[in-house]
């Protein structure tokens, strides 16, 4: 089976949709050329049967991708298809800001850093910085990883409301080692904690022998939009190095929320060590 591509090459593939190629083909063609198309002439440009062009417009507009031009009555793209697009612009926007941060957090601790953010019922990875030492868990970006046993995504769950978290999260939360908490309300317990404190951990719950420091990245509007810190081996980790990576992850949280517009106070009171303001 093949789909035709807009270069004129085929390309193959395994399962064909007719309805999405033709809607796409024409969200595709629209975004190239911005002006008032009539389902007639977008019929002839894209060789798409008419009576799918009016339903294909019809129901693009009623979900509000496409408008209707008062003048020629024609149909064009809508804001909602930027607003679309810039829904992934911000995620490059912020790995591209947060960049610097994490490569300061990687030197001060010699440790994994990770910047994730939500994607659906797991979290992806969107960066990672490894150190420049012997032994380190190397964490490959791209990769989609549960919530709940983890440091980064705990420090996202804390800030959303419990209707969310529950949609969120499996009705079975898996244990993946015997640290996992599987519990709701124990989970829940820990996000009081974090909201609090401003950290997240994880203790060995994702993957038997690591530990993990997290902290909550907010927008411009306030909202959680990632969770970041370092990942370690436990055994490598010592105590007294504890409370001065809990603060270097704060502080680095703190620069990337401020590199993204948040103006908010959330670390004023946990940056406790003198100098720790989230100044960049």
């Amino acid at each position: 089976m093949t789909t035709q591509q807009s270069n004129g090459k085929k390309l193959s593939r395994n399962y064909t949709a007719p309805a999405v190629d033709r809607a796409l083909d024409i969200l595709e063609y629209m975004a190239d050329h911005p002006r008032p198309f009539g389902a007639t002439e977008l019929s002839r440009i894209l060789g798409i049967p008419l009576n799918s062009v009016f339903r294909i417009l019809k129901r693009l507009t009623e979900r509000e991708y496409t408008v209707q031009d008062p003048v020629s009555d024609g149909y064009q793209l809508s804001t909602r298809v930027f607003s679309l697009g810039m829904s992934l612009y911000t995620r490059f926007e912020l790995r591209q800001r947060a960049r610097s941060h994490l490569e300061w957090l990687c030197r001060e601790t010699e440790e994994t850093v990770q910047l994730q953010i939500p994607h659906g019922e797991k979290v992806l990875v969107l960066d990672t910085v490894s150190p420049e030492v012997s032994f380190y868990l190397r964490v490959v970006p791209g990769s989609h990883v549960y919530y709940h046993p983890n440091a980064f995504g705990k420090a996202m769950l804390a800030f959303m409301s419990e209707e969310e978290i529950k949609a969120i999260l499996p009705a079975k939360l898996p244990a993946l080692t015997p640290h996992t908490v599987t519990l709701l309300r124990q989970l829940l317990l820990q996000l009081e904690e974090t909201r609090r404190t401003g950290l997240a951990y994880d203790n060995e719950e994702y993957t038997s022998g690591i530990v993990c420091i997290g902290a909550p990245v907010f927008d411009v509007q306030g909202k959680v939009a990632a969770g970041l810190g370092i990942t370690a081996i436990a055994s490598l980790l010592k105590p007294k190095q504890h409370s001065a990576f809990e603060q270097l992850v704060l502080e680095c949280a703190a620069r990337v929320s401020k590199s993204i517009g948040y103006s908010g106070d959330f670390f004023v009171d946990k940056l406790v060590v003198k100098g720790l303001d989230g100044e960049a």
